[in-house]
C-alpha cells in the first residue's frame, strides 16, 4: 500500500508541474518572486544551492527538473540541497507559487572531481604510526583504509591527509592504502607495508645542508645531495645522486645497520626515478648489503617515478642497506622512501623457547643450560672465525664413533604443551675429514617418552637441520646425537626450538 500511494504523489507531483508549467506568465501573483543572484553557477551533487531574492515567500514547491526537492526559507534567502543523483550538466530549478505562477532559473551540475593520491609521507608504518597522504581533490572525504580496515583520519585537507595505521592488520604484509571521497576512490602508487621499517630516516628528512642522518656516504660523496625542489623530491627532502660512472659502486650510500634475523627474508624497496636527458636515459642500479655482501640484480630506472623492490634472506647481522647508483657516468637519480621489512616475519610468528641456544653463555668448554651426556671431551667451545656461524661461539663436537648416543649434548628441558607440535632445528658443518661429513640426528628429553629424529648427512658447508616433532610430556629438551661417525669434526651454532604462535 506505501508503494502505492508513493507512486501515486510522484504522479500527482509531475502532472502539478505541467500544469503550472503550461500556464500563461500573464496570471502572476500580487508580488512578483525574483531571483537576483545564485552562490555559484557550478554545483557538485549533493551541494546546497543557495538562492538570493525577494518575496520567496510565496514559493509553495521546487522543482529540480521534474523532480520535488525540499526547501528552506530565511528572508530573502532560499536554500536547498541538490541530491546526490542529480544529473550532470544543465539542471532547470523552478520555483511554483500559487495561481500557475512559476520563476525558472539554470544551474550547473558538475562531476565532483575524482581524488588522487601522488605520494606517502612513509611507505612501512606500525599500528598506530601516523602516514602523510599528498594528492589533489582529497576533500569531501568518506573514508581511508589501509586494507580493508578504516583508518582514523588526524587532519585533513584537500591535498594532504594524515590517517593512523589501525590495529588488526596482519604485519610485515602489503596492505593497500584507499582514500574514498565523494568523487570516487584513488589507491595510493606502490607498495605500503604494516610494520616497522627497520631503516632509519628512510626518507631522508633528517640532515642538515647535504648530510642525511643515519646514512653513509661510502663512495662519491660529492654527487649525493639533498633538494626539496618540485620535480625532484618525492616527498618533503629526497636524495639526489650523480652517478661516478664505471661501477655501481662508486656512487654509494648506504644505511646505518639494522637488525636482521639470519635465514628471514626482507624486502628492501624505494621510489626512483632519472632526470630527464642525464646520461644513460637513466640507465641501471642495483641494492647491496654490507658486511657479508648480497646483491640484487640490476633495476632500470625511467624519468618517471617507479617503487622497486628486492627480496633476500639475510645472511648476517646487524647489516647495512646500500644504494648502488654509480655504473652510468652523470646520470642523475632522485630517491625517496627507502624502506626495509621482514617480510619473512608476517603475521603471528612461533616463539623461541630455548634457552642459550647460540652457545654464547657458559665458561671454558661448558655451555649454560646444556648438559654433556656423553663424549664430554668431545664437546668443546670455539671461537674461530671460520667455525662459528652467528655471535662469539660456537660448539665443536668430535663424533665417538659407534652409536649417535656416544657424542650427546642436552638442553635443559623447557615447558611444552603435551600433543602440541614444536620445532627444533640448529645450524651445522663439519670438517674436511672421516666420514666425510657423516650423519647426525636430533632427539627429546624430559618427562615423556624420548623421541628421534631421523638421520641428517651433514656436509662441509652450513646448513640448517630441521625437526618438526609433537611434545610428548610438559617439559622437553632437545639433544644433539652428534657420535655415529668415527672422529668427525662438527661446529653446530644456533639450536633453537619454536613454539607455536599464539
Amino acid at each position: 500500500m506505501s508503494r502505492t500511494l508513493k507512486y501515486l504523489g510522484n504522479f500527482f507531483t509531475v502532472l502539478a508541474l505541467i500544469f503550472v508549467l503550461s500556464c500563461d506568465d500573464d496570471d502572476l501573483s500580487a508580488s512578483t518572486v525574483d531571483v537576483t543572484s545564485v552562490e555559484s553557477e557550478n554545483f557538485y551533487p549533493g551541494d546546497q544551492v543557495t538562492l538570493q531574492g525577494s518575496n520567496f515567500e510565496a514559493v509553495l514547491f521546487v522543482f529540480l527538473g521534474n523532480n520535488q526537492i525540499p526547501f528552506q526559507l530565511d528572508g530573502e534567502t532560499l536554500v536547498f540541497t541538490l541530491p546526490t543523483s542529480a544529473a550532470i550538466g544543465n539542471a532547470v530549478v523552478t520555483l511554483v507559487m500559487p495561481d500557475g505562477y512559476i520563476v525558472t532559473r539554470n544551474v550547473e551540475v558538475v562531476a565532483r572531481p575524482f581524488p588522487i593520491i601522488t605520494a606517502l609521507s612513509t611507505n612501512a608504518a606500525p599500528e598506530g604510526g601516523e602516514v602523510i597522504i599528498k594528492g589533489t581533490s582529497l576533500n569531501n572525504l568518506q573514508s581511508v583504509t589501509i586494507g580493508e580496515v578504516e583508518a582514523s583520519v588526524v587532519s585533513s585537507t584537500a591535498t594532504e591527509l594524515t590517517i593512523t595505521v589501525p590495529a588488526g592488520l596482519e604485519e610485515n604484509l602489503a596492505a593497500a592504502i584507499t582514500v574514498v571521497t565523494s568523487g570516487g576512490e584513488a589507491t595510493a602508487p606502490g607498495k605500503f607495508y604494516v610494520g616497522e621499517n627497520l631503516l632509519l630516516n628512510g626518507g631522508f628528512e633528517q640532515g642538515d645542508g647535504n648530510d642525511f642522518s643515519n646514512w653513509s656516504k661510502f663512495n662519491g660523496g660529492d654527487g649525493l645531495t639533498a633538494t626539496t625542489s618540485d620535480g625532484e623530491a618525492y616527498f618533503g627532502r629526497s636524495l639526489r645522486a650523480v652517478a661516478v660512472g664505471g661501477d655501481a659502486w662508486r656512487t654509494q650510500l648506504a644505511s646505518d645497520t639494522a637488525p636482521m634475523e639470519v635465514g628471514v627474508e626482507y624486502t628492501l624497496s624505494m621510489w626512483i626515478k632519472a632526470q630527464a636527458g642525464s646520461p644513460g636515459d637513466g640507465g641501471n642500479i642495483r641494492f647491496s648489503t654490507n658486511p657479508d655482501a648480497l646483491y640484487s640484480g640490476n633495476y632500470n630506472i625511467t624519468t618517471e617515478w617507479q617503487q622497486i623492490e628486492w627480496v633476500f634472506t639475510a645472511n648476517t647481522t646487524p647489516a647495512r642497506a646500500v644504494l648502488d647508483l654509480g655504473v652510468i657516468a652523470n646520470a642523475i637519480y632522485y630517491v625517496d622512501n627507502v624502506t626495509l621489512v621482514a617480510t619473512g616475519l608476517s603475521g603471528p610468528q612461533p616463539t623461541e623457547i630455548l634457552l642459550n641456544g647460540g652457545f654464547e653463555e657458559g665458561a671454558g668448554d661448558d655451555f649454560t643450560n646444556w648438559s654433556k651426556f656423553n663424549g664430554a671431551d668431545l664437546l668443546t667451545a670455539t671461537t674461530a672465525s671460520d667455525e662459528v656461524r652467528n655471535g662469539d661461539r660456537a660448539l665443536r663436537a668430535v663424533g665417538f664413533g659407534s652409536d649417535a648416543w656416544r657424542t650427546q649434548l642436552a638442553s635443559d628441558a623447557v615447558p611444552t604443551e603435551d600433543g602440541v607440535e614444536y620445532t627444533a632445528s640448529l645450524w651445522i658443518k663439519a670438517a674436511p675429514g672421516p666420514g666425510n661429513g657423516g650423519s647426525i640426528r636430533m632427539s627429546t628429553t624430559g618427562n615423556g617418552e624420548a623421541q628421534y629424529q631421523g638421520n641428517v648427512t651433514v656436509t662441509t658447508e652450513w646448513q640448517k637441520v630441521e625437526w618438526i616433532f609433537t611434545a610428548n610430556g610438559t617439559q622437553t629438551g632437545i639433544v644433539l646425537d652428534l657420535g655415529a661417525t668415527l672422529d668427525a669434526v662438527y661446529f653446530i651454532d644456533d639450536v633453537s626450538l619454536l613454539a607455536p604462535p599464539e
